[in-house]
């Protein structure tokens, strides 16, 4: 093979990795990185309505309040004791700067859908920053108990229950609300091709605990090794995404098994071949559905292949956080969520600051929960 050949073959080698550097970011990222020459492909996805506004806007916030106005009003609630109120407040604690952007930040928002595509098996917030080089994976826990604002009225519910009464907008508002943060655009996947996307790049590499295997084998009615650095097949690796029963904290391990799989996913796109591209992309394609406009696509794709941005640090996170949940059980189990703390916690991740300030003396969910004589009417 000639030097002008193989160079030939490093460029389309290197131009297909920012495909696959999307999908191992949970298929959040394939319209962002994938390379110009393929975005005639992209006609077959369905698509949403285009985004209504650009992303062009930069918060900063130097003092609390200087421009912005969202304040922690829960101390207001002090004396009325309802979760119900205390949730539905804090969701509509809105102004006209009341969710955080910037134009050095892109949040993608990645629902993992089951088999009837009607439940979110899987919530990610994805947040691209330009500015420190960095990604952000963020697991929503989707126990969190939450006030849904829905086309049919108002409900509260684990905020996995959003796309079943809404869809992706109805989640991506109960979020925003919740978190204080402009949700870009989203990524609506079948997390069932994540097994056949596995089998294509010819399985993947992951470190499984003796417990993990079990319950994987469990699941499959099949093997599963355990160790450091075992590979797993395409059926293998999901029911290691899904599997939570075997662990005490649930939700907690199981987001984080999906974290470490989209890691893992990175370091496997690193060696795809050219041959392994169509399969791959006819896989993904299928089950691929966002508001992402082509003209946006186009855009990011240019700006990631000129940034690099699939060389960027990977960095996981979860909310509510261990000090911002309270384990409650009710008729049902859920977490009740500090939603102010949580929403200050994950802004200055993303961004670096914050535009909310909590009142020392404040009464949040967490403490009327907590309180023995207080039922909190919404609980479940």
């Amino acid at each position: 093979m000639s030097k002008t050949q193989k160079k030939s073959k490093k460029s389309g080698k290197n131009s297909f990795l920012t495909v696959i550097a999307g999908i191992a970011l949970g298929l959040v990222l394939v319209f962002a990185i994938v390379a110009v020459d393929l975005f005639s492909k992209m006609n077959i996805i369905s698509f949403g309505n285009d985004p209504t506004e650009e992303n062009t806007g930069f918060v900063e916030v130097t003092e609390a309040g200087d421009d912005i106005e969202i304040i922690d009003t829960l101390e207001e609630l002090r004396d009325v004791g309802d979760l119900s109120s205390v949730l539905k407040n804090w969701a509509e604690n809105n102004t006209e700067h009341s969710l955080m952007n910037s134009k050095n930040v892109v949040n993608f928002l990645l629902i993992g859908l089951d088999e009837s595509e009607k439940n979110a098996d899987a919530i990610i917030i994805a947040s691209l920053n330009k500015q420190t080089e960095k990604i952000y994976l963020t697991s929503v826990f989707r126990d969190s108990y939450t006030y849904i604002n829905t086309p049919a009225g108002a409900k509260y519910a684990k905020i996995n229950a959003c796309y079943a009464n809404g869809g992706a907008s109805t989640l991506i508002e109960t979020l925003q609300n919740n978190f204080k943060i402009k949700i870009d655009y989203y990524v609506s996947v079948n997390f069932e091709s994540f097994s056949s996307i596995v089998d294509i790049l010819g399985g993947i590499t992951l470190d499984v605990q003796a417990y993990e295997a079990a319950a994987v084998r469990k699941e499959i009615g099949g093997p599963c090794p355990s160790g450091d650095d075992v590979l797993l097949n395409g059926e293998q690796a999901l029911a290691f995404c899904r599997i939570r029963k075997c662990d005490v904290d649930a939700d907690v391990s199981r987001t984080r098994r999906q974290r470490q799989f989209i890691n893992a996913l990175i370091d496997e796109a690193k060696d795809i071949s050219i041959n392994q591209i169509s399969p791959l992309l006819n896989t993904v394609i299928k089950y691929i559905k966002t508001d992402c406009s082509v003209p946006n696509i186009i855009s990011l794709g240019t700006q990631a292949l000129t940034n690099k941005w699939y060389n960027f640090e990977i960095l996981s996170a979860a909310v509510p956080s261990e000090e911002n949940r309270l384990d409650y059980r009710g008729n049902s189990w859920v977490w009740i969520v500090d939603y102010p703390a949580a929403a200050q916690e994950l802004q200055n991740t993303i961004y670096g600051t914050s535009n909310i300030e909590l009142n020392t003396d404040r009464i949040s969910a967490i403490d009327i929960m907590s309180d023995p004589n207080n039922t909190g009417n919404a609980a479940p």
